[in-house]
Order: C-alpha cells, then sequence, then structure tokens
C-alpha cells in the first residue's frame, strides 16, 4: 500500500517537471526563434550578435587570421561601395515615392486623404525611430516593403 502510494506520488511528479520542463523549453523556443533574440532592439546585442555569425562562418570555412583579415577588409570594401551607392540613388527613390504618394492621394476622397496622410506620418516615423536605433539607415526587409502602401 505504502509502495503504490510513492508510486503514485513520483509519477505526479514526473509528469509536473516534464510540464514545467516543456513550458520552458518552448518558452525559450519561442523567444528566440519566433519574436527574435531579446535583445533585438538593442543595437550593441545586434553589433554582438553579427560579430558571432561574422566568427562561425570564419570558423566554418576554416580561415586563418590573415585570411579572416583579408574577407574583413574586402567585407568594409564592399560595404562603402553600397553606401555611396545608396547616397547617390536615395534622391531618386524618394522622388518617385513622393510622386506614388502625389498620385495616391489625387485619387482619394477627403476623408480618405487624411487617414492616409496620418498612416504615412505614423509609417515615416517608424522608420526614422528604427533608423535612429540601428544608428544608420538600414536595408528594410521586402516583405515590409511589398506589405506597405506608398
Amino acid at each position: 500500500m505504502v509502495a503504490r502510494s510513492i508510486k503514485a506520488k513520483l509519477l505526479v511528479f514526473a509528469i509536473f517537471f516534464t510540464g514545467i520542463a516543456s513550458g520552458i523549453l518552448i518558452a525559450n523556443f519561442y523567444t528566440t526563434r519566433v519574436t527574435g533574440s531579446p535583445d533585438a532592439s538593442n543595437p550593441a546585442g545586434r553589433a554582438q550578435r553579427a560579430q558571432r555569425d561574422i566568427n562561425k562562418f570564419y570558423d566554418y570555412l576554416g580561415l586563418d587570421p590573415k585570411q579572416r583579415e583579408q574577407v574583413h577588409k574586402i567585407g568594409e570594401e564592399t560595404r562603402r561601395e553600397f553606401q555611396e551607392l545608396r547616397k547617390e540613388t536615395q534622391p531618386r527613390f524618394e522622388a518617385i515615392q513622393e510622386q506614388s504618394r502625389a498620385k495616391i492621394r489625387a485619387v482619394l476622397n477627403d476623408e480618405q486623404r487624411v487617414k492616409y496622410d496620418e498612416f504615412r506620418r505614423k509609417m515615416d516615423e517608424r522608420r526614422r525611430n528604427r533608423n535612429r536605433d540601428a544608428g544608420k539607415n538600414d536595408h528594410k526587409p521586402s516583405t515590409e516593403r511589398e506589405q506597405r502602401p506608398n
């Protein structure tokens, strides 16, 4: 009788413990895979994560220190070239965007125009905040560009 009671208590404890462990694993998976890492909004955290990923890539390729330095220099040169290209093309993109917005506004009635202007203001503010937080004009993911109206 006592043995049966102990077995029952152990079974309840085992089920309880398994539930807690499963909950922790699922919460961890959700936090890191679905919503992004906890420091996703932290620029320093992003920089550390980026450097860790670069080092993993170097390790995967088996680069020696000299090769790592050479690949790093190539990456920096490429980044600077992309920044220069963005400086050259950004004004044209902005002009096209403004033309598109003007055309859309021309199609809307007064009430819709107010809503559209408010929507654009909010989206522009979010983009400015995101760029300020990132410390630079990050390239937007294609899914975000496709989902938002001009």
